[in-house]
């Protein structure tokens, strides 16, 4: 007698398929978050060189519309916090991670001395 395994295959695959696509989501995920991070550093690098140059919080707010720039001053340093917001497409994730998952970037640049 020969048995017939499609119909068994097809049952594993049911069962494998929600976890595959789970760990693909996350992947998918942890990659846009890696993404944005990155940009958001090249972004800091900029506005770092648009402060130094002598704009202000206006200018640099309306070059960037869509970061929340800070920038707070003390004797010695200035300290610029630039945050950014990814929206996670991997159902579930948010109850590890928020969403929209917030990242944020800090540089801390010196005043110069000759000033």
């Amino acid at each position: 007698m020969r048995l017939n395994n499609r119909g068994q295959a097809l049952i594993e695959f049911v069962l494998i398929l929600p976890i595959f696509l789970m760990i693909l989501f996350i992947i998918v995920d942890f990659g846009v978050i890696f993404n944005a991070k990155s940009s958001l550093e090249n972004q800091s690098a900029d506005i770092v060189s648009l402060i130094q140059n002598g704009a202000d919080l206006n200018t640099i707010k309306t070059t960037y519309p869509d970061l929340e720039v800070n920038i707070t001053e003390d004797e010695v340093y200035t300290t610029i916090t630039i945050t950014n917001y990814v929206d996670l497409i991997t159902p579930g994730l948010n109850y590890v991670l928020d969403d929209p998952y917030k990242l944020t970037v800090e540089r801390i640049i010196p005043h110069d001395e000759t000033e």
